[in-house]
Parts: structure tokens; sequence; C-alpha cells
């Protein structure tokens, strides 16, 4: 291998472990970050089983994700409660920004009448405000019910950018690799058998 040859292999590895990953992967809360009246706040937590958080009127359940979200995508799974009744519910995102969680000045609202299902938001606009590598905290408040004592979510999920990308082209350039020193090592061996007189037998 020649030392050009060399160096163009380690630039391109240096390049691929250097890009930001792009690719969007669905992700759930993995914790409470904090609550205000609600009920079994730990229901909220991943993917939606049928088991929700209750946020009372005035409350706010304040949802911890492994992974910062781009704010893409949000989708909170609503369980259905009997009307008619009403709740008013804003959801912010924000991180954790010198040991302080700092959250969007702005939300968007939507009103819960009870009919259950999927409500779904782009909070990427929010998101750029509070941080440029993502949000890592999802904000739900009720700011008011009628006839219900709050809002029931079943699981939020959010879009995170995955590292897998990038690890997966290093991977395929270290096969790439392997590869071209196995062919470099099987063109040794067949030069030495014909210099030897050993080419019959590797045929």
């Amino acid at each position: 291998m020649t030392m050009a040859t060399r160096i163009i292999i380690v630039a391109a590895a240096a390049m691929l472990a250097a890009f930001p990953a792009r690719a969007a992967t669905t992700t759930y809360a993995a914790s409470v970050f904090s609550q205000t009246n609600v009920n079994n706040a730990t229901n909220a937590l991943f993917s939606a089983d049928g088991g929700a958080a209750l946020i009372l009127a005035g409350g706010e359940l304040v949802l911890q994700y492994n992974n910062p979200l781009t704010g893409g995508g949000v989708a909170a799974t609503l369980l259905p409660f009997a009307g008619p009744a009403a709740n008013f519910v804003t959801v912010s995102v924000g991180e954790i920004i010198g040991g302080v969680a700092t959250f969007s000045a702005g939300s968007l609202a939507f009103a819960d009448m009870g009919a259950g299902g999927v409500q779904n938001f782009d909070l990427s606009a929010l998101c750029s405000t509070v941080s440029a590598t993502g949000c890592s905290l999802l904000r739900i408040q009720n700011v008011a019910s009628f006839g219900t004592p709050g809002v029931l979510i079943d699981g939020v999920s959010g879009v995170t950018n995955a590292p897998e990308p990038a690890a997966w082209a290093l991977m395929m350039l270290g096969f790439a690799g392997i590869g071209w020193r196995l062919k470099e090592a099987k063109k040794r061996t067949t030069k030495f058998a014909r210099k030897t007189g050993f080419s019959r037998a590797l045929a």
C-alpha cells in the first residue's frame, strides 16, 4: 500500500467519523424530569400502552429523552374521556443548559375534546431557539379543564438524529480495507508460487 493510499483512507475515515448523522429515528421519553399536579406520571413514558398520566388542570409534566429531539415529528397519544368536556393544553421544548432547564419562549396549543388519538406537533422552530443540538426536554401543560379532571397522556414520541449512519460507513470502510488486504495477500502468494514452481499445486 502506498503512502498516498494510506493518507486517503485515513482522511476518509476521519471525515466519516466527524460528519453528524442525519437519520431520523423515533424515540420515546425515558424519564420524568419534573411534574406538578400529575397522577401516574410514569405512564407517559415509553410507547403507548393504554395506561396514561393524568395532567390535572393547571398541571405540568416535563419528560426527558435520552437523545435530543429535533423538535419535528412529536406525537402525543391521548386517551379518550367522556364528554362534553375539554382540556386546553400547551406543549413546548427545552434543554438543560448550564445545569438549568431552559424552555422555548413560545409553545404550541391544542384543545383536547375527549376523542383520544394522536396529536402531532412540529416544534423544530421552537427547539432551534433553545439549542442548536436539539432539545431533550418536552413540557406539557394543562392550562385549563372543563368537565374533566385533566388530560390523559399515554406516551409521547419524538424524532432524534441517530448516530448509526456514521458507524455503518466506518464499518463498510473497514470491510473494504480487509478485502483489499486479502486480495493483496493472494496476489503475493500467487506470485511466489509462480516463481518457485508451485503454480500447479495452487491451480
